[in-house]
């Protein structure tokens, strides 16, 4: 394709963040502009949260707030009506959660519908290979591809999205490599070519977790299922709350992690008292965590990370009713084991792993025999350790740096890189998950649609 003259934004990042920024600036463009997204390994749209191996997987946010569109709440279930066939009520659909693999059908004709109704003065490419390299020359930026192709950009934004997780300490780095562990768990050979009846240890106990253990069961695995994390703590289901209460509004910033902790310990306390879940309190704050986690102290973030994180991202992070059901029926019957605790030891015969395990507030340790450890400790947020060409030039150009919690990278709110020397970039940008540091809640369909709602305004500006 020969491109007109005019600007030429590169998203590298085809997932949701991807799409939706060229979405946005589909429709927004007023003036000649060229865009090219690079996408690789998933269809676009769908990136690891909605290409999964199975219809089991489903949004742990209901239908009614799943909107691609931050001014058009309703968009996503309206579609639903149209699409999602005669298998859910058109009454109950609002508080339905739904397939994820349906979601991503959603985002693609929402993508290919902005298409669709582009302006000619707009051009539009996809090219389906990696981005391994950026060079800046002169003024102008270089993009790199996997083949060596390489495409001059003014605006480039990074939207790489979730990274596969890092390992647990596994007894040695020589175990990485060993075929009865299986890092990424978002891929459907983590679940494969298994004995259906032998115990499997899964590491770690959030939502990667019962995507496992719902994979697991749609192959008709009947053996027992091991979940294993520090904590140990069980996942809480989605309930149907009383009115949110604003509550910030006792409390003048600047935040402090004593202050708010007292706060929403004082309402949880509350809502108990009134019959209700304290996850409530959490929910009442979620328009405000952003400007929250910003206003913080470097001390008071690395506080929350060794000590509350887990307990926030229990009451955050939730389950749909069924599948919370389900998940406690397994723990009852004992074909699922939640166990508190690492691994701190490994033994491997011809047969299968043998696993030492630290139980938690025990000098006790206890033995367990699997045929297969699967590691859902949840995606790598340290872009230093990222297993990525791209990052690792990048880093090594100082073109970019990790924030100060390696969340992701360091950038501003509005997601304009800052570069080694503390520069922010006019050129290039990011989203997502990539923004954890900065943001803390950037993850979520409700947070990322209005960030490429930003970043689209922002790339478009003269």
């Amino acid at each position: 394709m020969t491109f007109s003259s005019g600007k030429h934004i590169v998203i590298i990042g085809g997932g949701f963040c991807g799409i939706m920024t060229a979405v946005n600036l589909l429709i927004k463009a007023e003036s000649p502009l060229n865009i090219t997204l690079f996408n690789y390994e998933y269809p676009e749209g769908r990136g690891i949260a909605y290409k999964t191996y199975t219809d089991n997987h489903v949004l742990n946010v209901p239908c009614q707030n799943m909107s691609a569109f931050s001014d058009q709440p309703d968009h996503f279930l309206n579609w639903c009506k149209l699409n999602s066939g005669n298998a859910v009520d058109i009454e109950e659909l609002p508080g339905k959660f739904l397939p994820r693999n349906l979601y991503g059908n959603y985002l693609d004709s929402v993508f290919q519908e902005s298409l669709k109704n582009k302006s000619d003065h707009v051009n539009f490419r996809m090219i389906k290979e990696e981005v391994t390299d950026i060079d800046k020359i002169g003024e102008s930026y270089f993009i790199t591809s996997s083949s060596g192709l390489k495409i001059e950009s003014d605006k480039i934004v990074l939207a790489t999205g979730n990274h596969a997780p890092s390992h647990p300490p596994l007894a040695g780095t020589e175990f990485h490599s060993n075929k009865r562990y299986f890092a990424n768990p978002w891929k459907e050979d983590s679940i494969s070519n298994i004995d259906s009846t032998e115990p499997i240890l899964i590491v770690g106990t959030g939502l990667t977790m019962v995507d496992v253990v719902l994979g697991l069961e749609e192959k008709q695995f009947s053996g027992k299922i091991v979940a294993l994390s520090p904590n140990g703590f069980n996942i809480l289901a989605h309930k149907k709350h009383h009115p949110r209460r604003y509550i910030l509004d006792e409390l003048a910033p600047p935040f402090d992690l004593n202050k708010l902790f007292k706060l929403f310990y004082k309402h949880v306390r509350e809502a108990h008292l009134r019959g209700e879940s304290g996850e409530t309190v959490v929910d009442a704050v979620r328009s405000q965590t952003q400007v929250i986690w910003q206003q913080l102290s470097l001390d008071d973030k690395k506080r929350f990370m060794a000590h509350l994180r887990h307990l926030w991202g229990v009451a955050r992070h939730r389950l749909p009713g069924e599948i919370h059901a389900k998940i406690q029926s397994m723990i009852s019957n004992k074909t699922l084991q939640v166990m508190a605790g690492r691994i701190s030891g490994i033994d491997e015969s011809s047969e299968c792993l043998e696993v030492k395990i630290a139980l938690r507030g025990s000098e006790n340790s206890e033995t367990i025999k699997v045929q297969r450890i699967i590691n859902c400790t949840g995606p790598l947020t340290d872009i230093t350790k990222f297993q990525s060409k791209l990052y690792s030039n990048l880093l090594r150009k100082k073109i970019i740096r990790p924030d100060e919690m390696k969340l992701g990278v360091d950038a501003t709110a509005e997601g304009r890189i800052i570069d080694e020397r503390g520069n922010e970039s006019n050129s290039i940008f990011t989203l997502g998950s990539l923004l954890k540091g900065k943001l803390w809640e950037s993850t979520a369909v409700p947070e990322l649609r209005k960030q490429s709602e930003i970043l689209a305004k922002l790339l478009l500006a003269k």
